[in-house]
């Protein structure tokens, strides 16, 4: 009564045992609210969560092999004004060599054939097929005939974890040099991107890589190439093994400066323990999901509760969804909260029992609390609703002749957005 009604508006621990002093006092009156109010589902699902879980980040593994572009991350920056056509860039990074980045502009629905085409054309035929495509989880990446092409191949494909693009970090900070370049040298021609996407390539790989502490041309060709408009020197030309050899030695000491680069990272980001484990329940930040509400304010901050089915890594972890939800599984601990169930507050979530009606006639029936969309499939109106007592994932697209109990709720719905 003093934290669960609507006229007390689910107050955090102070202020509902500031509000239940004013009539009672017990011993262990303050341990029971505390546990209480945390085992509370509705403020676990809808209050700013004030303790997120802040893992550490986990730089991707060097795979020890010296030839660039044997391990390539990819990305696309879509939403671009149309320039010649294209309206995306596709970014593909050699992350364990030299570093380098190759632009290609794209469409921003660019299909798997369409991504495969683009890698052949300006990545393959010049520096050979890679031995693993470190990806986010576009259409292009999780579609059957780009896993097919690849695994004929022998190309090992790795999905950055759904909503969380810390996976492929490195393409990451390319795209937000390149986004810089845009704004810098398009903004008063945006039609003009296109043509300067060379020169932005250009000027990404011959700049001085923090990790690696020389170029990405030089790891990639033993020598610095002209740019136009620098002073021209007499050239040095060392001999061609001996500049073979120098290109040995730096490829061979970007391995070391990847465990250097990480180890400092570890040094400065120490990872916070991610107090997750196996058969635990969590709750799903929603802000990555496309629900269906009539106001994007109103969606719950988390959803769920749901079980930990996998744990996949440090980070990551496989979730048992509803199967109607389309979505990959795989999620970042930054996206998760334990979820808490106390003796105290008692189960919270559990579904009621079916409401007998008289009027049944399709076996048992569940209360609706409330209708939150609507939609139309082909000639019938569907209405999106939320059960009382059930999660949001189990909120249903259901059709106006299930709703024939709770037509108080449908009426008040369809005179609020002015339907028929």
């Amino acid at each position: 009564m003093h934290h669960d009604a609507p006229i007390m508006g689910h107050p955090g621990v102070q202020k509902t045992y500031d509000l239940v002093k004013r009539e009672y006092m017990w011993p262990g009156m303050r341990k029971f609210i505390v546990q209480y109010v945390k085992g509370c589902a509705a403020c676990q699902t809808s209050k700013v969560n004030t303790h997120p879980i802040k893992p550490g980040l986990i730089p991707i593994q060097h795979s020890g092999d010296t030839r660039p572009f044997r391990t390539i991350t990819m990305d696309y920056i879509t939403d671009l004004p149309e320039s010649d056509g294209f309206n995306a860039v596709q970014v593909v990074v050699d992350h364990d060599v030299s570093k380098a980045a190759v632009f290609s502009p794209c469409t921003k629905n660019i299909t798997a054939e369409g991504a495969m085409d683009i890698l052949q054309r300006d990545v393959y035929r010049r520096f050979g097929l890679p031995a693993k495509v470190i990806s986010d989880r576009g259409p292009q990446f999780i579609s059957k005939a780009f896993k097919e092409l690849h695994n004929s191949l022998g190309i090992e494909t790795a999905l950055s974890t759904a909503y969380h693009p810390q996976t492929d970090g490195e393409t990451e900070r390319v795209n937000q040099e390149l986004d810089l370049a845009l704004r810098l040298y398009c903004a008063n021609n945006p039609e003009n991107w296109a043509k300067l996407l060379p020169q932005f390539e250009f000027a990404h790989n011959q700049r001085t890589h923090s990790v690696t502490g020389k170029s990405p041309f030089e790891l990639l060709y033993g020598f610095q190439p002209e740019a136009a408009g620098t002073v021209r020197t007499t050239p040095k030309h060392p001999s061609t093994e001996q500049r073979l050899q120098s290109l040995r030695e730096a490829r061979e000491n970007t391995i070391a400066a990847h465990a250097q680069a990480a180890a400092a990272m570890s040094r400065r980001l120490p990872a916070a323990q991610v107090p997750l484990k196996l058969g635990d329940k969590v709750l799903l930040d929603t802000k990555n999901l496309r629900l269906p509400y009539v106001s994007r304010k109103l969606i719950p901050k988390r959803v769920g509760p749901f079980t930990i089915v996998k744990v996949l890594g440090p980070v990551t972890f496989k979730l048992k969804l509803p199967e109607k939800w389309k979505i990959h599984p795989v999620f970042h601990a930054a996206l998760l909260t334990p979820y808490h169930t106390t003796k105290e507050h008692g189960p919270d979530y559990v579904r009621p029992p079916p409401i007998p009606t008289p009027e049944s006639t399709e076996g048992a029936e569940w209360e609706v609390e409330a209708i939150l969309s609507h939609r139309t499939r082909g000639t019938q109106k569907q209405y999106l609703v939320a059960w009382k007592g059930w999660p949001a994932s189990e909120n249903s697209w259901e059709p106006e002749r299930h709703l024939k109990n709770a037509q108080s709720i449908l009426r008040n719905y369809k005179k609020r957005h002015k339907l028929s």
